[in-house]
């Protein structure tokens, strides 16, 4: 059976494919690049084991996303880790997971992400970079109008929310957990994957 492969995004000479089963396996990501590198087609492979992404680009001529997306699935189907298990798919959490809108976000910035960090050569990437940019037009307002405005009402929703969840992690899980149905194997199931990472569970099942 072939392991799941997506094409995210497609051009002439560039095509990023998406295989689920490659996140958080930097080693199987190398191999597998390697070995689709060795297609004379693929000129430059790029896989990148935060997302499972897999970047083909080729200098001259065009590149079939079809093909190429059945040649990696191929590829990440025989793939092995570290251990010397068959890749397969992160198992979905207990409770319930994300949107297919937010999926394709997050996948989406992701990239971005990791393209900044290589243009910057990995001296920084947009976790760095923003934070920044905003605490130095903050300081530009506040040296132009000399004045020291009051936060609007949103920004401080926001920050009472975020800071409850960021102090609150056993209320937010337990709530997450609920959300779930409050099916029995919901909170077992977190643990046992708990465990398998070696991971301590607290008493009392809080996280």
């Amino acid at each position: 059976m072939r392991a799941p492969v997506l094409v995210a995004h497609a051009l002439e000479r560039r095509v990023r494919l998406r295989a689920p089963a490659l996140a958080g396996h930097r080693g199987a990501c190398a191999r597998v690049a390697a070995q689709l590198a060795a297609d004379p087609g693929c000129e430059v492979v790029t896989a990148r084991p935060a997302t499972g992404s897999v970047i083909v680009e080729r200098f001259e001529g065009g590149l079939d996303p079809e093909r190429l997306r059945g040649r990696l699935a191929e590829l990440v189907s025989e793939a092995r880790d570290d251990d010397g298990r068959l890749l397969a798919p992160p198992r979905p959490d207990a409770h319930p997971g994300p949107t297919r809108v937010a999926r394709a976000l997050a996948h989406a910035f992701a990239g971005i992400n990791a393209d900044v960090r290589e243009a910057l050569d990995y001296r920084a990437d947009l976790g760095t970079l923003l934070p920044v940019v905003f605490a130095t037009a903050g300081l530009a307002e506040v040296g132009v109008t000399r004045r020291l405005p009051a936060p609007a009402w949103f920004n401080l929703l926001w920050w009472s929310l975020r800071w409850f969840m960021t102090f609150n992690p056993g209320a937010v899980s337990e709530e997450l957990r609920h959300a779930a149905g409050g099916a029995p194997g919901a909170e077992d199931g977190e643990r046992g994957e708990r465990g398998e990472r070696g991971e301590a569970c607290p008493p009392g099942g809080d996280l």
